[in-house]
């Protein structure tokens, strides 16, 4: 049956081609500019300083505003990212809730991801410890252009980014006073979004506010989510010299947790089953946020310059599930400053930059026990006496009514948490390039980070310090428009994040002593060019070895406390990245995205040469698109994964025994097929595109994401949405 369905597309594809061909012959058609982008086009400001692509010695992909605006959702990282080698992204919610890993960095968070530096408008979205709660704050629809740095970014943003940056731009405003623009997208699961703009240039303001809202019911039980953004974005130039940026998001999202279920209960309700706890404990995640941040750039001279970026954000989380009922509110600014000097000659010009990162974090949280599933007893932890408690606690009400957005909680007033953590992180940098005699080009990064934790609770005490020098040294050598080389060698800094350090599996209370930073080093080798002038292809090949890595696990009898960290001795990482663009005529273009990854744990003898879980050995994105009769875009596109690991202990690497059955722990792969229908047209002053999208088009059944559990149920799946249809609107006036 799904040959049927293959071949069906594929014969519709060459209708489709085969009409566009027809076309070209009878009116060649306009040069589409936006297909093939040259090494000289593209600027980078991931690096924090401007450079052209074809001068850097580092993998970096640029997810461009075609590719953004393929889009027919729009709301979360991995389809604005399945055209980025060396990244996954899991989405277990098929909302905006993902974890992000670049080069195997950043598996194996319990929430959020970290490992990962996320820059909005040069604004960090990952707080002091260097974890990212999530990607919320990014609506899509607005976006402008992402840049992926691949590898250890570490000295140039700090133990946030060991594994690499994405950096994401937002839309400046339109060349017009006052222009209009209306999204709206619908479909499957009870989906639906709508984004309204206003934006335009009026003398030397620069303007652009939008406000969105989305909602869906998840295609597994339990599973709503809903989301508002508001993001406003104003650029004043009052002179040649100075240009100063106000940015201002809120974000609110909700989403239900129906969380990942053990085999069995997949086998025996299915792929839309949520956990036992998710009803009648109505589990869910609730985040209210708002960041104010500005931008100043200022030209002291002819060669030098200074820019400043300073936020302050306020967040608000909550959390509940069978473990008790998690408040946290937090307050978090921060600020970075950079002074840049360029001088030299046409032999040897030097770009210097001298930078300051300094960002603080105060978070209070409060956490409340939650009834058992019975009348009984339960034991919880009194922070007053540092002692273990019994309590009565009453039975959890079964027939609760599991309404889409309800926030009733089983909450009782025994406090389990009651503590104030504090961080604060500075990091202090050098940048160093060399333009040799227009061919070669020298990048040095030195970087020293320092990250400070403390907790404070009516009983006790405690904090933690981490610091570290990080270096980054590559080459760039612009052979010819078809051959770009570049190297890079590296070290990576990855401190615990605040969840990793206050479950202490030692003792309730305090920090977790027994968990340190993970050091990396490693190195790549590229080559990027531009065949024609319609092939662009990339393929680094790297190699990364890290010591005390992070690992999960659980402890017996710990009650509400669920997963730990530690470290788990050394892993050796190496691969292929490779990138290919190629369109042979105007209207046809293909794109390729593949991964090639061997990620094993080198130390200690029990895991020697087990797989790091979570990562895949092979990925795979192929996307074909063809315009057709002026007006229409048809894009068909393939996200191919290989089977992963799931667990890593040794005494069930391969089988272990849940609930009677023997169990893998390998995860199988999947392949994905989904189309893109998009009709775009002009009338008068206003335009517009209106597409169709369907994803998963086979209906493929595989999970989204996985982690490891010990216990008798042992590890936890989430399935992905089958079948699933969408169509979008746009308007600009």
């Amino acid at each position: 049956m799904k040959s049927i369905y293959i071949v069906s597309f594929l014969l519709l594809f060459g209708i489709f081609s085969a009409a566009a061909q027809q076309k070209q012959t009878t009116a060649p058609a306009k040069k589409d500019t936006t297909t093939i982008k040259y090494l000289n086009e593209i600027v980078i400001t991931a690096l924090r300083i401007n450079i052209p692509l074809r001068e850097i010695p580092a993998a970096i992909s640029v997810v461009t505003p075609r590719q953004l605006t393929s889009l027919t959702k729009t709301i979360a990282a991995d389809d604005a990212l399945r055209l980025v080698p060396g990244v996954r992204i899991d989405n277990g919610t098929g909302g905006s809730r993902v974890h992000v890993y670049i080069r195997g960095q950043g598996v194996l968070t319990e929430s959020g991801f970290r490992g990962v530096g996320v820059y909005i408008d040069g604004i960090s979205v990952n707080n002091p410890g260097g974890f990212a709660p999530d990607l919320y704050d990014v609506d899509w629809e607005t976006v402008k252009n992402v840049e992926v740095v691949k590898g250890l970014a570490a000295s140039m943003y700090g133990a946030s980014a060991t594994g690499g940056i994405i950096n994401i731009t937002t839309k400046d405003g339109g060349d017009k006073p006052v222009n209009s623009s209306l999204y709206a997208s619908g479909g499957s699961n009870g989906f639906w979004k709508i984004l309204g703009q206003v934006d335009g240039t009026n003398k030397d303001v620069n303007y652009r506010i939008s406000y969105s809202h989305m909602q869906g019911h998840g295609y597994r039980l339990h599973q709503s989510y809903m989301g508002d953004n508001f993001s406003e974005k104003l650029t004043w130039t009052p002179s040649p010299k100075l240009k100063i940026t106000q940015l201002l998001t809120y974000t609110s999202y909700f989403n239900q947790n129906s969380e990942g279920i053990n085999l069995g209960r997949y086998d025996t309700v299915g792929h839309t089953a949520a956990n036992t706890d998710a009803v009648p404990y109505n589990e869910f995640h609730k985040t209210q946020r708002l960041t104010g941040a500005l931008s100043l750039k200022y030209d002291l001279a002819k060669n030098q310059d200074i820019t400043v970026n300073a936020f302050m954000r306020l967040n608000n989380y909550r959390e509940t599930s069978n473990n008790g009922d998690d408040y946290k509110s937090s307050v978090n600014p921060g600020i970075t400053a950079q002074y840049n000097l360029h001088f030299g000659s046409e032999k040897l010009f030097n770009h210097i930059s001298l930078g300051i990162d300094y960002q603080s974090s105060t978070m209070i949280e409060h956490m409340f026990a939650v009834p058992g599933e019975d009348p009984t007893n339960q034991v919880v932890y009194n922070q007053a006496t540092n002692k273990l408690d019994t309590i009565v606690v009453p039975g959890i009400n079964h027939n609760r009514v599991d309404s889409y957005w309800s926030e009733e909680s089983f909450g009782t007033q025994t406090t389990l948490i009651n503590q104030t953590i504090r961080q604060r992180s500075m990091g202090l940098f050098l940048i160093d390039k060399l333009d040799i005699a227009k061919k070669l080009y020298a990048l040095l990064n030195l970087r020293y980070d320092y990250v400070y934790n403390r907790l404070d609770s009516a009983s006790n005490s405690d904090s933690r310090s981490f610091q570290k020098p990080t270096f980054r040294l590559g080459l760039a050598y612009d052979l010819a428009r078809a051959a770009n080389i570049y190297a890079s060698y590296g070290t990576g800094f990855l401190v615990p994040t605040e969840d990793e350090l206050y479950n202490n599996p030692v003792q309730y209370g305090g920090f977790n002593s027994l968990i340190k930073p993970s050091t990396s080093m490693g190195g790549e080798l590229g080559v990027r060019g531009e065949i024609g002038k319609g092939l662009y292809y990339d393929v680094t090949g790297f190699s990364i070895n890290s010591k005390d890595e992070f690992y999960r696990y659980s402890v017996v009898g710990r009650g509400n406390n669920t997963a730990f960290f530690g470290n788990m001795g050394e892993s050796k990482r190496w691969g292929v990245e490779a990138f290919v663009s190629y369109s042979p005529v105007d209207f046809l273009k293909f794109d390729v995205a593949y991964t090639y990854s061997h990620f094993q744990y080198a130390k200690p003898d029990s895991v020697s040469g087990h797989w790091i879980p979570q990562c895949p050995e092979h990925m795979l994105t192929a996307e074909a698109s063809v315009k057709f009769l002026k007006h229409f875009t048809f894009t068909l596109n393939t996200q191919i994964q290989s089977k992963w690991c799931i667990q890593v202990d040794d005494s069930i690497y391969n089988h272990f025994n849940e609930n009677g059955h023997i169990r893998s722990s390998w995860v199988n792969g999947f392949k994905v097929f989904n189309a893109n229908l998009n009709y775009a047209w002009k009338l008068g002053t206003l335009k517009g595109d209106l597409g169709f999208f369907c994803k998963n088009m086979l209906d493929e059944q595989y999970f989204g994401f996985t982690e490891p559990n010990n216990g008798p149920d042992y590890n936890s799946f989430q399935p992905a949405p089958g079948r699933e249809f969408f169509v979008s609107l746009r308007l600009r006036l």
